[in-house]
Order: C-alpha cells, then structure tokens, then sequence
C-alpha cells in the first residue's frame, strides 16, 4: 500500500558539513515528487535517508504516521531504482525480477504471476530469458524497474536512474516510468539533476541547493514563478537585467531598464531601490530597431524546428537569448540585425539585488 512521506527538520552532517540542512517535505499518497538540483547539493544524501542507507542526525522521516529514523533499510518496504541498474549480471531477467520476492518467501505460483505482471507493465515480457550482458541500457533500466515494482513497496525511490542513457532513451524511459507510476498509484520519489526531465515527469518538485530546499512546487509554478534567482537559473534559461524600481501614480511599480526603457509592474513592496529582472528567453517580443524597446544587434541565429533561437547583444554589452516562434510572427532576423527587445510584463520575474527574494505581487498581478 502506498504512503505518504513526511520530512521534518531533517539534517545530515559530515564533520562540520551540513549536507542536508534543516529540511523539510510533506510528499502525498500517490505522489512522483522530484528532489532537483545540481551535483552536491543533498538531494541523494536525502534519498539515501530515506531508504536508510544514510543515518540521519536531526529531525525526522516519518512514512504515514510511522517514523522510521531507527528501522533498517530492509524493513522499510521501500522499491529503489539506482543510476547504475544494480541488476545480477548472472541471471536472467525473471530470475533478477524475482529475486525480491523469492527472499519473501512467496508461493511459486504468486512469483510467477506477480513477474509475468512486472514484466508486461515495462513492456518486456518478451526477454524473460534474456540475460543482462545481452540487453541494451534502456532495456536493463526496464529490469531495474520490474525488479523495484514487482515487491508492491509502500514508497518507490529513484536515484538518477536515466542518467546513464542516450538522449532519445532517456525521453522513452522517463515516459514509461511517469506510466507505470501513475498506473500503481505508487508514492515515488526521484532524484535528478536534469531539468527537463524533472519538469516532465513530476507532479511536485522540490529545487535544492547547498542542502537547503529553495523552492517546492509544480512544475508550471517552478518554471513561471522561480522563488529566486538560482532557481531561475537553474530552471531553464533566464536572462538577467539590472532595473530600477520607482513608484508612479497609478500605485505600481515602474522599473527602468538600461536604454531608458520602462515597464509597470505589481510588486510586493516599491520604493527606489536597484532590482533585478528575471527574463526567459521567449518572454521578449522582438521587432525591429524602430520599435520601442531596448536595443541590441544579433550575433547568431539558430533554427530549431518551431523556433528560431537568436543570441543579441545589448547595447550595454550583455548578452540575451531570444527566442522566436514561427507560427508568432511573419519576420525571421538575420545575424548582423538591429532589433528592438520589450519585455513580457506579465511573464517576467523581479528579484531584490541579491536574487534572493521575488517582488512579484501574483494577487495583485492576477
């Protein structure tokens, strides 16, 4: 039966090194919650907590009402699905898938019927027989993930389990495993440090750095409304523009950009102070140099099916990403093109000076 996960306060500490620092994570039922940030940033150690392979020093792991701080690994039922497979090059297929349920001491008949399931939910009943050293990467990965399953664990945990295949298996498999989690009901919790994939796969994801949680939330929340700048660095691509906020008559703020440009938005608090502002690169619209706007000259050009992605530089130096949309506009640019940029005012992001905190107000703005 599936569970819910509760972290409280959780700390991991080497020496004097916190790698998980004060944690906290409410993850619900039936959840596919995603820890996301780059290398050294916890989200393993915390994964690792989880399972039990990792003692913790302060706070709590609870699954349900149940903590688990002090019960070992093998008795947490948890399914784990690790970056390097794991799976037993000396047997086959079946034999690996079963080996779980075999130390359970289960009928013969329940194994064989829990496996052939197991095997049919990854789409691999057909290599039964086969053995590891004669399959491809993404095929074992589907071993891995039968073997995880086929225990029916309260929690499923996934340490970077795509990391190790090529681009176009890796958009298979993290298909497949969104499928099979989402057929299970199965709480599943899962780490990587590819944001793309988090976005994809996740119904939550929490962004870690340093071994803090930057910001929980759907990925649609993540990518639109980045609590900070390392997130909005981290979560995608965002160009970053220095402004100045001052308050006009209306009661929101107005933010000038370099070239003289202005833009009104609704912030949290206004007063004249230096800003920061968060732009994705298809949150400009881009015309020509007669349009109003900030102005910079484009250095290259790169077509890419449905957009045409353009490197301009400022006429402060700076240089900013753009992207186009083909079925949004009847005019391609060319390198060399003079171009004017304005900024989407109702996509865009505003961060203190030091990045650390969203002025956005989304009540006001909404």
């Amino acid at each position: 039966m599936s569970r819910d996960v509760h972290i409280t306060d959780a700390v991991k500490t080497y020496g004097d090194f916190n790698a998980v620092d004060h944690v906290t994570i409410d993850i619900q039922t039936g959840e596919l919650f995603t820890l996301l940030g780059p290398s050294g940033c916890g989200k393993t150690t915390l994964l690792r907590m989880i399972a039990g392979f990792n003692s913790i020093e302060g706070g709590t792991i609870s699954f349900g009402e149940n903590v688990i701080n002090d019960i070992p690994a093998h008795k947490r039922n948890i399914g784990m699905v690790f970056q390097n497979y794991a799976i037993f090059p000396h047997m086959s297929v079946y034999d690996n898938v079963a080996y779980g349920l075999k130390a359970r001491k289960l009928k013969k008949t329940e194994i064989e019927e829990r496996v052939t399931e197991a095997l049919a939910m990854v789409q691999i009943e057909n290599l039964r027989d086969r053995q590891p050293a004669n399959m491809s990467g993404g095929q074992q990965q589907r071993v891995a993930l039968a073997r995880a399953i086929v225990i029916h664990p309260d929690i499923l945990l996934m340490d970077e389990p795509l990391s190790n295949l090529d681009a176009k298996l890796r958009v298979q498999m993290r298909t497949t495993i969104k499928k099979v989690q989402k057929k299970l009901g199965i709480t599943t919790i899962y780490v990587t440090h590819d944001q793309e994939e988090a976005l994809a796969i996740s119904d939550r994801i929490a962004v870690m750095k340093s071994g803090k949680i930057q910001q929980i939330g759907k990925p649609k929340e993540i990518y639109t409304r980045p609590s900070n700048e390392f997130v909005a660095n981290f979560i995608g691509i965002s160009n970053i523009l220095q402004g100045e906020i001052k308050e006009n008559h209306q009661g929101d703020a107005q933010i000038f950009l370099t070239g003289g440009v202005s833009i009104h938005m609704k912030l949290k608090e206004t007063g004249q102070k230096p800003v920061k502002i968060s732009v994705r690169p298809e949150e400009f619209r881009i015309g020509d140099s007669t349009s109003p706007g900030i102005q910079g000259k484009i250095i290259l050009k790169t077509f890419l099916g449905d957009y045409i992605s353009y490197e301009i530089e400022l006429m402060n130096g700076q240089s900013v990403e753009v992207n186009q949309y083909l079925k949004e506009t009847a005019r391609e640019y060319e390198a060399g093109d003079t171009v004017s940029l304005y900024p989407m005012e109702s996509k865009i992001n505003v961060y203190d000076i030091d990045g650390e905190e969203a002025l956005v107000d989304e009540q006001k703005s909404s």
